[in-house]
């Protein structure tokens, strides 16, 4: 018989195999995901230069960084083709890629055909690109991925691709004045819920009506060092335009009681925008 010594040992020896198996099989899954992961950012930069087709008219300048991002590390072309052309998939996708993305259902979207595609103004494109679309393969993108500006440098390039080139669009808005300005309707209920404006700046913008807050509440906004803006007196507004109040609701505004708005979205902030115009523009 064996001594108890020498089964604890082999025992011992039996768990440090097999955590060793187990530590070399997870680092060979973690390397291949990292190696897939890799493979597809290399693959979408290299088949823009590689496999790209020219469109068929010049890119208007503004398209130019769109079809770089396009190609390149928005990763874009491993769905919908180098340059928007679907059969034109990245040259060093594996076969097993591009037999899955054959089976997506449903398929990725044609960006070349405007009458097929569902997505009809800029702000829509945005909002699938940041935050995906819904019942496909479209995931969402986080900011460390694909910033806001480098989304907004997408969008000239989609419209060189659907022939309706424009040029390039500022955060408070697009060529065309309306698509990325965002919706007041929306706006105004951000302004009178999530958002918390109302509490300082009053219901609608009017200074003096609050909505019901306590006592304390109300003590605490009357000794503020600074107080609220009147959103309805554009020539006491410090910020002078879309931009700067994009920034003020995003970031906060030093040295006043404006906090960040961490809980609202992008395009929340941009329909809160749009209804602080209708405010000011009330009173002209």
């Amino acid at each position: 018989m064996r001594s108890r010594s020498a089964e604890q040992s082999g025992r011992h020896h039996s768990m440090a195999a097999k955590k060793n198996s187990v530590w070399a099989w997870s680092r060979t899954g973690l390397m291949g995901a990292l190696c897939l992961t890799a493979a597809l950012s290399g693959q979408a930069a290299k088949g823009a230069d590689a496999g790209a087709h020219e469109p068929s008219a010049p890119l208007p300048p503004a398209a130019e960084q769109g079809r770089t991002l396009f190609n390149g590390k928005g990763l874009c072309s491993t769905c919908h083709g180098i340059d928007g052309y679907r059969d034109r998939l990245p040259p060093q996708l594996s076969p097993n890629i591009r037999e899955n993305i054959g089976r997506l259902d449903p398929p990725p979207a044609d960006l070349r055909r405007a009458e097929t595609l569902t997505l009809t103004t800029d702000k829509q494109r945005f909002e699938a690109i940041r935050h995906g679309h819904l019942r496909t393969a479209m995931y969402p993108l986080s900011k460390e991925s694909l910033s806001d500006e480098e989304i907004l440098s997408l969008l000239p390039y989609l419209a060189a691709l659907r022939g309706t080139a424009r040029a390039a669009a500022p955060m408070g808005g697009t060529g065309d004045g309306s698509s990325l300005q965002g919706d007041a309707k929306s706006g105004r209920t951000l302004y009178h819920e999530i958002g918390g404006c109302a509490v300082c700046h009053g219901i609608e913008g009017h200074l003096n009506r609050k909505p019901p807050i306590s006592a304390d509440l109300s003590k605490r906004l009357s000794r503020l060092a600074v107080p609220p803006a009147n959103l309805r007196d554009p020539a006491k507004l410090k910020a002078q335009d879309d931009e700067d109040r994009y920034r003020s609701i995003k970031l906060g505004h030093p040295g006043t009681a404006m906090y960040p708005k961490n809980l609202l979205r992008d395009e929340d902030i941009r329909d809160l925008i749009a209804y602080l115009r209708t405010l000011r523009e009330a009173t002209r």
